[in-house]
């Protein structure tokens, strides 16, 4: 039988490998020692891999590595050159953390950092030390780090699961995946045990507290098997990559594409990592969606922050996110499921199915293609907000039966000329007035008002409520359900009449942005098109940074955007880093703007920062979006113009 073809790499497979080459020639090497559960001797593991770096020929240095004052650890920090630590007080005790401008003096070629997962003390730049790690390996710096697998951020549900505890130190799955190597730091659970009795991991009191609360039998061994997995997940990964870049055959899974429904609750998270584990599975695209019906304008800050905290944890684990405003949650999800291929949903499973109206009972008759995941999520009572009913103001009621009596007025006068049902389609006029500028609640008070007046003036015997007729109480009775029809549908238009509008403002003012900034021959004009268009949008002060000369200046701003060193060393830190920083971020939050870096393709054009002074809403997940789309659409302007 003839040899087969030889079948080259396709050309998305060859530009993948290429920008990882390209971007790897200037990044550090990130090494993660990883273990099932503390005292493994996943820091023991590390250091004896620096000394024999060291051995080699290798500039090492400790950036930062917690003994927990065993004797044969210490022994290996023996000739190893240790970088001062940053002491950092808080709450009047000493934290020491790693000194990054030291690192960056000092720059070895290897540096080591331990804890990868560990929370900065408050006031520093990174609010995690994985973000640390980052800078380091920006600057062209190896990195020899720790972590267990309780850490990682996808699995932090399951392991509450097993062990009843809450990990608050997670590292996102993207800071392991982009890891050059993962070395597994084992040990069997019995050995490990034995290690805790012997003061061997915690002092004696902490260990025998530990051994009654986490490092039981059953525990460790749910743990290292979850570390066993994530590392084989790793290596697989690692091999898929290295298949598709070199075009060896193998039944690839490119059709598959998860939605996940997020909402503005507390499992939220739990989805999120849901999905996400799902879809890494499968190796398939996973988008976390999310409809802002009318609804959204009410949500509590905690629902707020319930919400931002899943889309940002869904931009973490690599989700593609989509946001989109409508009426109704299922039909916006069933079509776009339908449009964009999606073959799997996830979404939180009911309390109870009953026979009301239900997003997953919807779902499962709308989308009989699609398979539909429902999970679980246990909630504790007291993190459900109570909710809340709006009702509209005194005033539309009193102008709704206000606007019945004119037209009762109205219709008395000419009751000699019109018959009954035309008056009572004249004082049907007010209800559907009322359902559609006042809301469904004026409506249907206007509605009961004027079958009343109707029976009162009207019904024989007049100017009585009596009612000698039956016949008429069933006109009544139909009355009030087209009221109450008339009433819904005109308060579900008056809803998505005010979200078109919001999206049509702000799509108008994206497109006239990029209208203009086609026609813009300078820099200064691209400069002045986006903070023009930028504040029609929001209502912020914005300055714009481009590097010149190796230095960052200011190249336009509002007026009183306050430029000094410290808002100039937060815009260098995003150009280096090309990672937002600022207010509504992990990365020096403590900084009173929003700072993005203009990237059009791989090349960083400059950075451009927004201060929503006086404003104190949340940075949302939508309101990224916008200003990214502005900033990119900048930079891609400023790119064409220097390159003609």
């Amino acid at each position: 039988m003839a040899e087969k073809e030889y079948k080259r790499p396709s050309p998305e497979a060859l530009l993948e490998l290429a920008r990882k080459e390209e971007s790897q020639a200037k990044r550090g090497k990130l090494t993660i020692y990883f273990g099932a559960a503390p005292g493994v001797g996943k820091t023991y593991a590390m250091l004896t891999d620096a000394q024999l770096r060291k051995k080699e020929g290798i500039d090492v240095a400790v950036g930062y590595v917690e003994t927990h004052g065993r004797a044969e650890t210490d022994a290996l920090l023996e000739g190893l050159e240790s970088i001062p630590p940053l002491v950092v007080k808080y709450v009047g005790v000493p934290i020491k953390e790693v000194d990054l401008g030291k690192v960056f003096a000092r720059k070895p070629q290897l540096v080591l950092v331990d804890e990868l997962a560990h929370s900065d003390a408050p006031g520093l730049r990174n609010a995690k030390r994985y973000q640390d790690v980052e800078e380091i390996l920006n600057a062209g710096i190896d990195v020899y780090t720790t972590m267990n697998v309780q850490h990682v951020e996808s699995l932090n549900d399951i392991v509450h699961q097993i062990t009843n505890i809450r990990v608050r130190e997670t590292v996102p799955d993207n800071v392991i995946e982009g890891a050059d190597e993962i070395k597994l730091v084992d040990l069997p659970p019995e050995e490990l045990i034995k290690r805790l009795h012997d003061g061997k991991v915690y002092v004696k009191d902490m260990a025998i507290s530990a051994a009654d609360n986490f490092f039981r039998p059953g525990n460790l061994l749910a743990l290292r098997q979850m570390a066993l997995r994530s590392v084989a997940g790793s290596v697989d990964g690692k091999m898929r990559s290295y298949m598709r870049a070199h075009a060896i055959a193998g039944p690839w899974s490119a059709t598959e594409r998860v939605l996940v429904g997020v909402f503005a609750s507390p499992y939220a998270e739990k989805l999120v990592r849901s999905a996400f584990r799902l879809a890494n599975e499968i190796d398939a695209e996973w988008i976390a969606f999310y409809v802002e019906t009318e609804r959204h304008k009410r949500l509590s800050e905690k629902e707020k922050e319930w919400l931002n905290k899943a889309l940002d944890l869904a931009k973490q684990l690599g989700a593609r996110l989509v946001w989109i405003k409508g009426s109704d949650v299922t039909e916006e999800i069933t079509d776009y499921a339908r449009s964009n291929n999606v073959t799997k949903i996830v979404i939180g499973k009911p309390r109870r199915f009953g026979l009301y109206r239900s997003i997953p009972k919807e779902l499962l008759t709308k989308t009989p293609n699609v398979d539909l995941y429902l999970l679980d999520a246990k909630i504790d009572p007291k993190f459900v907000p109570k909710k809340r009913i709006s009702v509209p103001s005194p005033l539309n009621y009193a102008i709704g039966i206000v606007a019945v009596g004119i037209v009762s007025l109205i219709a008395f006068l000419l009751r000699t000329s019109l018959d009954q049902v035309n008056l009572l389609f004249m004082l049907l006029l007010p209800v559907i007035l009322s359902a559609l500028y006042l809301g469904r609640g004026p409506s249907i008070v206007a509605a009961l008002t004027s079958i009343m007046i109707f029976d009162y003036l009207f019904i024989s015997p007049n100017f009585s409520f009596a009612v000698v007729d039956v016949r008429y109480l069933v006109s009544f009775i139909v009355y009030i359900i087209v009221a109450l029809a008339i009433s819904n549908l005109a308060s579900q238009l008056r809803g998505k009449v005010v979200l078109l509008k919001q999206s049509e403002v702000k799509n108008i003012a994206i497109y006239g942005l990029s209208r203009d900034l086609v026609t813009a021959h300078t820099e200064e004009q691209v400069l002045s098109i986006m903070v023009r268009h930028t504040l029609e949008i929001f209502p912020c002060e914005m300055a714009i940074f481009l590097p010149e000369d190796e230095k960052l200046t200011v190249k336009a701003k509002t007026p009183d955007f306050g430029v000094t060193p410290k808002v100039l060393g937060v815009a260098s830190w995003v150009l280096i880093n090309r990672q937002a920083a600022g207010r509504g971020t992990s990365t020096l939050p403590q900084a009173r703007a929003y700072y993005l870096p203009m990237l059009s393709g791989e090349e960083i054009i400059g950075v451009a920062g927004f201060d929503f002074r006086g404003n104190e809403e949340i940075m949302t997940t939508e309101k990224r979006a916008v200003l990214k789309t502005i900033v990119r659409l900048g930079a891609m302007a400023l790119e064409r113009i220097r390159f003609q």
